[in-house]
């Protein structure tokens, strides 16, 4: 359970593109990720937020940081803004960084 329904949780990592399909990311390059999510018990359900990047097309997927956003107004990025709607409407949200952080 949430301890507040308003907390959005930002884990801020990297991962290796895996599919071919992406357009803008070439295959098998890494980006700084960041996945949004209303899930309290992230830790605990660490492998389930993976496997929702995974089915994205990204793997090696590592997590660095994580915050936690209560208020919007804190979020100055229209793409972070963004990602926090959706986190809050859908559970979840995906940013990805589009200038790669290796190049393959």
């Amino acid at each position: 359970m949430n301890k507040n329904v308003d907390t959005v949780y930002v884990l801020s990592g990297y991962a290796k593109c895996s599919s071919a399909q992406h357009g803008k990311y070439k295959l098998g390059n890494k980006h700084s990720i960041g996945l949004l999510t209303t899930d309290a018990n992230y830790q605990s359900n660490i492998d389930q937020l993976k496997s929702f990047i995974k089915d994205l097309g990204w793997e090696s997927i590592t997590f660095c940081m994580v915050e936690e956003v209560d208020d919007i107004n804190t979020l100055s990025n229209d793409v972070l803004i963004s990602s926090f709607l959706r986190a809050k409407k859908n559970g979840q949200s995906l940013v990805v960084n589009d200038q790669p952080i290796t190049v393959h």
